[in-house]
This record gives C-alpha cells, structure tokens and sequence, in this order.
C-alpha cells in the first residue's frame, strides 16, 4: 500500500490512515487513489469486520489539495484538473456507505470540505474535544463534491444542513455532538482509541446482520412504512436461510 494511506490491524479491525499530516491530509489524486485501493482490499478481506478511517497529524481531511484548487484556477480546463480526483472520490464515499462491512470515522483536529464528505459516508463517527467540521467549500466558490447535499440534511436536519452548507462556517465537537453529526465525543487524543474500542465490540455482533441493517438504513427516504417493512421482512427471511441467528445463541440464553 502506498504510504500516503497507512493500514494497520486490530483483529477484525482495520485502520487506514490519511498519511499527509505536511499537507493537513488535503487529498490529492495521488492519495485519493491509494485510499480506494486501501478500502477496496478492506472490503475483499473475509476477516475485516470493521474499517476505521481516520488522518495523521493534527487532523482527519482539509479537503482538496491546495494546489489541485490553484492548478484548477490557473488552467485552461479546470474541469480537467478536478473532475479525476472528485471522481474516484466518489467511489471512495460510495463505497464507504456501502461496503458490506461497518465504517467508522475517527475524527480530530478539523474535518473540511471534502473531508466532511468522507466523514458522513461513514456509518459511525466518534470525534476529540477542538474537533471543527465545515462544508467550507462555498467560501471557495464551490460546492460539496462527496455527497455533503444529500448526506448532511439527512443526518442532521434540513435547516441546520443549510446554515452548514450555505455558511461554510465550522460546527465545534460540542456542537456536532447536539446535532447528531458525530455519535460520541471523547478528550483529546482520544479518538482511534474510542473508534478501535468501539469496532471491536461491533466485531462481536452479526456482520451479516450489521449490512441488512446498513442497507436497509440507506434506502430511499420516501419509500412508505409498509414498503420499508416488506424490505425487512425479506432481509430477515435471507438471515434465517443463512443460518445467521445460531451463531448467536449464547447471547439469547444467556
């Protein structure tokens, strides 16, 4: 793996780590493509159970690179200097939604932009007191490339999404906490060895079960109560014939 992603393992669980702390863990193509290589291998790998993304340094993701920002603004083409690296970012995000495994994204320091993005495609965030989260992006004349529309509202409501996403002003860890953007805060310092703890208790539970639930969490909204517990019924029906429940018969008896 290139070193721009670092992967570490814990049992069922696998850190991959933002490695540019220099660069505040901008993202790059460079180090976009080695994280999609990075997840692909988590995902493929029978005995991972978890995934923890988290970055180097003094933060999990400033966004987009600087540099890629001037390059873009200097061209001729800056469609040809961004799109590349949006694009294979959004896999990154799609699969972390969707990855038949549960992702978890250890936070710290400041998760911006685009970093934002890959934080809310994780199912889970835990987050260090200081943390700051921004879709500073309108600042620059943009928009969020990694979903941060669509996941944001969802997540958090409809009016404090907009104040985010048209403001491009910072949400504290406290802050993020009230809202729901991230599921537990802890001190500084603090926040791989929470998602580690936390992954590994996960790790205990059904995995099968953990990617019905991931799907069925992230269908689409408008589908109806009675549309919704037909998918449930179904996703059971496949646990049963699989056999999945007997694996966990000491948890019902005990």
């Amino acid at each position: 793996m290139s070193d721009l992603v670092l992967e570490q393992r814990h049992g069922k669980v696998v850190d991959l780590m933002l490695n540019r702390p220099e660069h505040h863990n901008a993202l790059n193509l460079a180090t976009v493509e080695a994280l999609w290589a990075g997840l692909q291998a988590a995902v493929l790998d029978p005995q991972v159970h978890v995934i923890v993304l988290h970055g180097s340094g003094d933060g999990f993701c400033a966004g987009l690179d600087p540099a890629l920002l001037r390059a873009m603004a200097s061209g001729e083409d800056p469609a040809a200097t961004l799109v590349p690296v949006v694009e294979i970012t959004q896999r990154v995000i799609s699969l972390l939604a969707t990855a038949p495994k549960v992702t978890v994204g250890a936070c710290h320091g400041f998760v911006l932009g685009i970093g934002l993005d890959l934080a809310l495609a994780c199912d889970l965030r835990v987050a260090t007191a200081g943390t700051r989260f921004a879709a500073e992006c309108v600042q620059f004349g943009l928009l969020p490339e990694g979903g941060g529309t669509w996941a944001l509202p969802r997540l958090i409501g409809l009016g404090p999404a907009m104040a985010m996403l048209l403001s491009g002003d910072p949400v504290d860890a406290e802050g993020a906490y009230r809202l729901g953007l991230i599921h537990r805060r802890v001190a500084l310092g603090r926040h791989l060895e929470e998602a580690r703890r936390w992954g590994e208790e996960l790790a205990k539970s059904s995995l099968a079960a953990q990617v019905a639930i991931k799907r069925l969490a992230r269908v689409d909204p408008r589908l109806t109560l009675d549309a919704a517990l037909k998918e449930e019924k179904e996703a059971l029906r496949r646990l049963l014939l699989a056999g999945e429940p007997l694996r966990y018969l000491d948890r019902v008896t005990r």
